[in-house]
C-alpha cells in the first residue's frame, strides 16, 4: 500500500524492543495537520534487514520517508540511504533524532543522498514542511524550525523550538505501534505485567550532566504534560490495548514532589490493577518516604537510579550533584520502602583511574540493588564530556557506530580499551553471579522469549569490544 509519509526505526540490534514514541506523536502531528496516509516501519521490531528493508521501503512508495537516528545507527542508516536512493529516487529523505540534533549540518557530509534533517522536537516542524512538498504550500523553509537545508549548495539549520504546551501534541499514533504487537524485551529487561506501553509526561531535563546526550535533544527546560492528559492516554491504553503495565520514559519524572503525590493519588482511585517502573531512572535526591510509600501503594515495584560511580571525585567531575553518602541514604530508603531499586553506573568516564572504578564496583556491591547496569562511558555527540575531549585533542571525532554501551570506544588515559572492557566484565559477574541477586533474576523470567532476550543481552555485555 503506497503511503505519502513513512518513518523508520533503523535496521540494527537492540537489548529492547519497544514502541518508538517519539515518531508516535510525529505521526500523530501530520494526521493532525490532514496527511492521514502515515506508516512507522520499526525495523528492529520486524528483525528487518537493510535489502528487506528497501524491499518494504519500495511497497510503501512514500513520498517522504524520514529516519530516526541515533548515533549507533549511523552505519545502518548510511547503508540503508544509499539503497533506498538508488531504488527510491524520487522520494524526499529526511533525518530526525539525537544524532542529528547534536550533528547539526554535518548531515550532508556524513550521510550521501539525504535531502533534509531536523534539530530537536519537530511535531510543529515535519507537518509545515510536508505542506510545503506534498501540498506545494509556498512556506518558507526559514520558517520552519529545526529545519536542516541546503539553499544555492549552502548548508544552513534553522533554530529549533521547544514545544512548551506538551497536550497540544495529543497522544502518539498507538494504532501504528500497538503495544501488544511488541515482544517481552522491555527497556528495562523485566516486567511484572504485560502488554507494556512506554509513557512520557515531561520533556527536558534541568540538569547538566556531562556525559548525558538528553539536553542536546530535548534542552535543560522542564515541560509538564498535564495529569489529566496523562491519566487519558493510559485509560485508553489499558481499554483499547489491554495495557497491564507502564514504563514511565521521563528523564525527570520526579522533579516536582508536589506532582508526583497528586499522580499517585489520582492513580489510587482508578483501580486498574497495574503496575509501572521507571526504565530510564527517577532522580535521587528528589527520593523521600512519603512518595516512596505512594508509589508503591498504586503499582510501582522497581526503579532505576542514576549512580554512575563510587568515587566522589567522579560524581564531581560528572556534574552529578550527588554525594556517595547521599547515595547510599535514598538507596536504602528505597530498598525499606519495598520497591526494589536498581543503579545505572558508568565506567570509563575521562580523569577515571583503575582505583576509581574498582571503587565504583565495590560501591555497587555494598548497595541493597536488585541489579546494576555497569555501562562504558561514550563520547555522544553535543554533551558537556565529549566538547571538553574535542577541544583538548584527546579525541577526535569517534565511529558513531561503536557508541553502544557494552562498547568501548574511549577509554581514559592509564587504561586500555580492553582492560576497560575487562573492567565491565568483572563488575557485571561480580555483581550478578551472587547467589541472592542471581535466584532472584531467575524468579522474574516470564517466558522462553524473555530468557532468550535476557541472555542477548548478557552475552553483548560480556563479549562485545
Amino acid at each position: 500500500m503506497p503511503y505519502d509519509i513513512t518513518l523508520v526505526v533503523p535496521v540494527g540490534k537492540s537489548h529492547y524492543v519497544v514502541p518508538p514514541i517519539g515518531l508516535g506523536y510525529l505521526a500523530t502531528s501530520l494526521r493532525k495537520s490532514g496527511f492521514e496516509s502515515v506508516s512507522i516501519v520499526d525495523s528492529i521490531k520486524e528483525k528487518l534487514t537493510v535489502e528487506k528493508l528497501v524491499q518494504l521501503l519500495k511497497s510503501h512508495n512514500p513520498k517522504i520517508l524520514g529516519f530516526q537516528v541515533f548515533s549507533s545507527d549511523f552505519s545502518s542508516v548510511r547503508n540503508s540511504i544509499s539503497q533506498i536512493r538508488q531504488a527510491m529516487p524520487e522520494t524526499t529523505i529526511i533525518l530526525g533524532g539525537p544524532h542529528v540534533s547534536a550533528t547539526g549540518i554535518k548531515i550532508f557530509h556524513d550521510f550521501e543522498g539525504v535531502d533534509f534533517g531536523f534539530i530537536g522536537e519537530a511535531e510543529i516542524s515535519l507537518p509545515l514542511f510536508a505542506r510545503r512538498i506534498l501540498s506545494n504550500e509556498s512556506i518558507d523553509l526559514q520558517s520552519i524550525p529545526g529545519l536542516i537545508y541546503r539553499v544555492d549548495g549552502q548548508e544552513l539549520a534553522n533554530d529549533r523550538d521547544f514545544i512548551e504546551d506538551l497536550d497540544s501534541l495529543g497522544f502518539p499514533a498507538w494504532d501504528l505501534m500497538p503495544p501488544g504487537s511488541y515482544p517481552d524485551a522491555p527497556q528495562g529487561a523485566f516486567y511484572r505485567q504485560f502488554p507494556i506501553a512506554p509513557i512520557a509526561t515531561t520533556r527536558g531535563c534541568p540538569y547538566t550532566c556531562a556525559f548525558c546526550g538528553s539536553p542536546v535533544n530535548m534542552g535543560n527546560r522542564l515541560r509538564f504534560r498535564s495529569l489529566q492528559g496523562v491519566f487519558d492516554e493510559m485509560e485508553m491504553l489499558h481499554r483499547d490495548y489491554g495495557v497491564r503495565e507502564f514504563h514511565f520514559i521521563d528523564d525527570m519524572f520526579n522533579m516536582s514532589r508536589t506532582r508526583v503525590l497528586e499522580f499517585c493519588r489520582i492513580l489510587d482511585s482508578k483501580n486498574w490493577g497495574i503496575s509501572y517502573t521507571f526504565p530510564n531512572g527517577l532522580r535521587l535526591n528528589t527520593i523521600d518516604e512519603e512518595t516512596l510509600a505512594w508509589m508503591k501503594k498504586t503499582g510501582a515495584y522497581a526503579f532505576t537510579v542514576g549512580i554512575e560511580s563510587g568515587s566522589q571525585r567522579i560524581l564531581d567531575a560528572m556534574n552529578k550533584k550527588l554525594t556517595v553518602e547521599m547515595i547510599r541514604e535514598k538507596v536504602e530508603m528505597i530498598a525499606k520502602s519495598g520497591i526494589e531499586p536498581s543503579g545505572f553506573f558508568l565506567l570509563g568516564f575521562p580523569g577515571e583511574t583503575k582505583e576509581d572504578i574498582r571503587k565504583t564496583i565495590d560501591f555497587a556491591k555494598s548497595l541493597p540493588l536488585k541489579r546494576a547496569h555497569f555501562s562504558n562511558f561514550l563520547p555522544l555527540p553535543g554533551t558537556l564530556a565529549t566538547q571538553r575531549l574535542l577541544d583538548s585533542g584527546e579525541i577526535s571525532p569517534p565511529d558513531w557506530e561503536d557508541l553502544a554501551y557494552s562498547n568501548t570506544p574511549y577509554s581514559p588515559e592509564g587504561i586500555t580499551s580492553e582492560e576497560l572492557k575487562s573492567f565491565q566484565r568483572q563488575a557485571f559477574l561480580e555483581f550478578h553471579l551472587r547467589p541472592k541477586i542471581l535466584l532472584k533474576m531467575l524468579t522474574e523470567i516470564k517466558s522462553p522469549n524473555h530468557l532468550k532476550s535476557i541472555l542477548i543481552r548478557a552475552k553483548d555485555y560480556l563479549l562485545a569490544s
